[in-house]
């Protein structure tokens, strides 16, 4: 587990500068950039045929590989929608599940990570909202429209690439990394071109922890926004307990000769442990995970800590009352615009994505 994370990590690095792990990888950068431009193209000129949903589709998705923070934009559109009336479903890949021929289909919050994967299982959990995982995101939404016949709208999670699906309205997030090192996997970060950026209906920039935007309606431009990601409460789930963050960080702060520890398996652990030591909280050990992968109990359960702090994503994966020292990170998206729902709001009705009166 730890290894994979190490390595993840050493892959990054190389993807934001173009030294000899580029050079050497270029040859299949060029065969994979030239395969992805040919599928886009077949679909594009209708000779690969796509499934049209009689629902609206929008895709959410990026270019850059790993996490950019989809799945909480997902659960911020989702709410949004649900605001206006709506009745949104989600399909997903599903990283992480265990695989199967038939799409996992379900909702609730007590969804298991294993059959539906760990960010389906954690939306259906923040939004309430029917869930469907399947690597053929086709298959995954008319499953879900047969079973939940009332959703009227549907949310596809990391479906930028996913062509088979017709969509209506393409939703592009790009964080603080940019392009990275402007080459294709697996040379760079990147599963399409920055053309990309240009044809999709709406870009979400996703700003670092540390850039401070003094919030206002002109922040953005036409088809771009900007947004923070900032942990609201924390939770935890042996006592179902909610604490302010400033309450815990005073908390632990208080404390003496209790070690803080911090885990996390996301796309970039280090973007949660700065999130925690800009809260003042004074970290023993910080131990990046290895995205989409089990947690181990009998590691987790050996940790030398008073308290033990993780993300959302993976706390999905555990039992609530595996381990009292537990809290876990609720993170919500923070707009750098006060009319940024509105204009999202508006950008899909100009897609003819009509609203609930």
């Amino acid at each position: 587990m730890r290894m994979r994370a190490a390595i993840d990590q050493w892959i990054s690095r190389q993807w934001q500068r173009r030294g000899l792990w580029a050079w050497l990888m270029r040859p299949l950068a060029l065969i994979y950039q030239a395969i992805s431009t040919h599928r886009q193209r077949k679909y594009a000129s209708g000779h690969h045929r796509t499934r049209k949903l009689p629902v609206p589709v929008i895709v959410i998705g990026n270019i850059y590989v790993g996490g950019t923070g989809k799945t909480p934009i997902a659960c911020e559109l989702a709410q949004l929608l649900q605001a206006q009336g709506w009745q949104p479903g989600l399909v997903s890949r599903g990283y992480g599940r265990h695989h199967s021929s038939v799409p996992a289909t379900g909702r609730g919050k007590d969804l298991d990570w294993r059959a539906f994967g760990d960010e389906p299982a954690l939306i259906a959990r923040k939004t309430g909202m029917a869930v469907s995982s399947h690597p053929q995101r086709r298959l995954a939404a008319e499953t879900l429209l047969l079973q939940f016949p009332q959703t009227d709208i549907i949310i596809s999670d990391d479906g930028l690439q996913h062509y088979p699906l017709n969509r209506d309205f393409e939703i592009l997030i790009q964080d603080e990394r940019g392009l990275g090192n402007g080459l294709l996997l697996p040379a760079g970060p990147l599963r399409e071109g920055p053309q990309r950026l240009a044809q999709v209906d709406l870009v979400l920039r996703r700003l670092a922890d540390d850039a401070t935007p003094a919030p206002g309606p002109d922040t953005d431009s036409a088809n771009e926004l900007s947004f923070k990601l900032e942990i609201a409460a924390f939770w935890q789930p042996s006592s179902d307990t909610t604490l302010s963050p400033q309450a815990l960080a005073e908390d632990l702060r208080a404390a003496v000769n209790a070690p803080i520890v911090a885990a996390a398996g996301i796309g970039v652990p280090e973007r949660f442990f700065s999130s925690l030591r800009a809260l003042g909280i004074d970290l023993s050990q910080a131990h990046p995970l290895a995205d989409h992968g089990p947690i181990e109990l009998d590691w987790l359960k050996g940790l030398n800590a008073r308290t033990i702090l993780i993300t959302e994503k993976d706390a999905i994966k555990l039992p609530l009352n595996v381990d009292a020292r537990i809290w876990v990170a609720i993170t919500n998206v923070r707009w750098c615009s006060t009319e940024a729902p509105k204009r999202i709001l508006e950008q899909l009705a100009r897609a003819n994505i009509k609203f609930s009166e």
